[in-house]
């Protein structure tokens, strides 16, 4: 996945996200908003065939960039862990 940085500064960024649909913007979004230090978590979409969704994160404290981190972890975990149930009930 391509991502481009639109707009950086210590506690919010724009981030330009080169995806086809919002599968995996919605978890991200929901994960980011239940972080304490997240102040803003929200992703705008444009025109649908025309412009790239902007994910855009505010945070009280830290750095947003290391909030994105933690929450794209916490969802590679918890796929990872439906997968591995799958795979053994299958």
């Amino acid at each position: 996945m391509k991502i481009e940085i639109l707009e950086r500064s210590d506690k919010e960024v724009y981030i330009e996200m080169d995806v086809t649909d919002m599968t995996l913007l919605h978890p991200l979004v929901e994960v980011l908003i239940k972080d304490k230090n997240v102040d803003v978590a929200e992703y705008k979409i444009g025109h649908p065939e025309l412009d790239k969704p902007v994910l855009h994160v505010r945070t009280k404290s830290g750095k947003p960039e290391a909030a994105i981190k933690k929450a794209t972890k916490q969802i590679v975990e918890t796929f990872t862990g439906l997968k591995e149930g799958f795979e053994k009930e299958f």
